[in-house]
């Protein structure tokens, strides 16, 4: 319980009783097993990621120029005074209250190093930089439909270099898509329980709730929470994060990584139904409509990927997680009730394509599954 802690000594809402603690004790999340083989880590990975699980990866590679070199801290350190211009400015939380200003990024990162002070950037976008010259990505990307469709799904990719200082405390919120975050410096402390059960229970969310200064949280009320689970995440793992999940992180050690947004076939039909019931974060503040289709044109990327997908090399397939492509349908239909579901497939023509899609990938699946065992019985039989 080291972490939650420590993380009580800089967000006092994580102060709570032993009883509390204890129950919190069965909920903690611990990364994957370290000696998987490609293929079970990726099957875990897609496993998680259509069962809408968080999953702590210890086998995701993110490298970065001249890490064997200088070490991976001062590699990044080297390619962030090369990538930014003198007076280059960033977004960042400054000081204990996280009160929001704009520095120079030189600034920022001087603050950040002499660790005297509490910073957290959030805006160093990777894509189109230098620094994607120098931090390599396609990990984190291979199976992430963002950056290859319009402009709008593009800019939700959002890959941005976390930068933050021992004590930072992100309060809790939400993001529409799925997400990961690779470490490569530090430690942080992550909170995480679904947003529309927390709500219920009192629990505040930044990114869809009216908030005066800081969101309602109770570490009791959270520990009661079906759906709640926390875990740290530190150097050379990478947390794959459902956008179903509000969450709360407190930096236990001044971190460096990496982070991104992604849509992928396993879970889309998860995320596809909440932006449509709920309304995705991005048409919340929207006022030019410049995200109007958004949704919808998510959808039918989705639709077109498994199309080329079905019809490329079962390497290819795994790639993108069709073979879980059915444990999402599944889950999909467990977690929407048939009138909800009915609903969504009724209102938007686009999602209901993709539906049918996704079950004629689950029917080709079982199908291939099947001719695979009696293959497998014949053989057999012939070599009795």
């Amino acid at each position: 319980m080291e972490p939650l802690l420590t993380g009580a000594r800089f967000d006092r809402a994580l102060r709570g009783t032993d009883k509390v603690r204890a129950a919190l004790a069965g909920k903690r999340i611990r990364p994957a097993a370290q000696g998987a083989t490609p293929d079970q880590a990726r099957g875990a990975l897609f496993a998680a990621v259509a069962e809408g699980r968080p999953i702590l990866s210890t086998t995701t590679r993110v490298p970065v120029a001249r890490e064997s070199e200088l070490g991976v801290k001062s590699a990044l350190l080297d390619g962030l005074s090369r990538a930014f211009r003198p007076r280059e400015t960033a977004s960042a939380q400054v000081g204990r209250n996280g009160r929001r200003d704009t520095l120079a990024v030189r600034e920022l990162l001087r603050r950040w190093a002499s660790g005297r002070h509490v910073v957290s950037i959030t805006d160093l976008h990777v894509r189109g930089t230098r620094l994607e010259r120098d931090i390599d990505t396609a990990e984190l990307s291979r199976f992430n439909l963002l950056p290859l469709g319009t402009d709008g799904m593009r800019r939700q990719e959002m890959m941005t270099l976390v930068v933050s200082s021992r004590g930072n405390v992100t309060d809790s919120h939400s993001d529409d898509p799925d997400g990961s975050n690779h470490c490569f410096v530090g430690r942080k402390l992550w909170l995480a329980w679904d947003t529309f059960e927390g709500r219920r229970a009192g629990l505040q969310d930044c990114s869809r709730d009216e908030i005066d200064q800081n969101a309602r949280f109770d570490l009791a009320a959270f520990a009661s929470l079906k759906s709640a689970s926390w875990w740290t995440v530190s150097p050379g793992e990478t947390l794959f994060l459902p956008g179903r999940l509000s969450h709360r992180v407190v930096t236990l050690e001044s971190y460096l990584g990496i982070g991104s947004f992604y849509c992928t076939p396993a879970s889309g039909l998860e995320n596809l139904s909440r932006w449509y019931h709920h309304g995705a974060l991005w048409s919340l503040d929207d006022p030019d409509g410049e995200n109007r289709d958004l949704v919808d044109d998510i959808a039918m990327a989705l639709t077109r990927k498994l199309r080329v997908v079905r019809r490329q090399t079962r390497r290819s397939q795994e790639r993108w997680g069709l073979d879980c492509c059915a444990l999402g349908l599944s889950q999909w239909q467990r977690r929407w009730s048939p009138a909800r579901r009915s609903k969504l497939l009724a209102s938007h023509p686009h999602f209901a394509e993709l539906v049918e899609e996704m079950q004629s990938v689950a029917e080709a699946r079982d199908t291939g599954l099947a001719s695979e065992r009696t293959a497998g019985t014949a053989w057999a039989g012939r070599s009795r």
